[in-house]
């Protein structure tokens, strides 16, 4: 919750620096392929993550690693992440970044949950379906999750439709509960 909490609020200050700066582009790229390259060698974040290892050390890495690759807006960005011992966060703050930035180009990204693979003609149905009722382009983030059991669930946004036989067995047992026998 607080990490989710923490890469809103870093990411939205991010998208408007980079609006002002007209750099949303540019800066989505790095900051995906930083956080990439973060996620790929562990070591580089747990430096960057390590309380015993003075700042001023982080930061040369930092600078010495992407000071002249990427732009001066991001590059600040990670300074002051790094100052605010943020840097943990940062795969989240890309991932809210990039929805920030879809989402201004009118695209709503909806993650949909099934126990197995959507029909190819099946998922163009639903992709036509939610864009109607949202008034958005959609981008479909499948994920196989064998634990619903069946059914599906959509995840736009803050808005969850949960249509699994799972949630549907568990509303189930809860009225099963609720009942009293006299």
């Amino acid at each position: 919750m607080i990490e989710s909490q923490v890469a809103r609020r870093y990411a939205a200050a991010l998208f408007r620096t980079a609006k002002k700066t007209e750099q949303v582009d540019r800066i989505l790229d790095d900051l995906k392929a930083i956080a990439d390259f973060l996620r790929k060698d562990p070591s580089l974040k747990n430096f960057l993550e390590a309380p015993q290892i003075l700042d001023q050390y982080k930061r040369g890495l930092l600078t010495t690693a992407f000071k002249d690759l990427i732009s001066e807006a991001l590059f600040s960005f990670l300074v002051v992440v790094l100052d605010k011992h943020r840097i943990a966060h940062l795969q989240a703050m890309a991932k809210e970044y990039e929805r920030l930035v879809k989402e201004d180009q009118g695209i709503l990204q909806a993650r949909v949950i099934t126990t197995r693979a959507l029909d190819p003609i099946f998922r163009g149905r639903l992709k036509e379906e939610l864009e109607k009722n949202t008034g958005k382009k959609i981008e479909m983030l499948p994920k196989i999750d064998p634990q619903i059991i069946g059914g599906m669930i959509v995840i736009l946004g803050n808005k969850i439709i949960d249509r699994s036989i799972r949630h549907q067995l568990d509303e189930l047992k809860e009225e099963m509960l609720a009942l009293r026998v006299h």
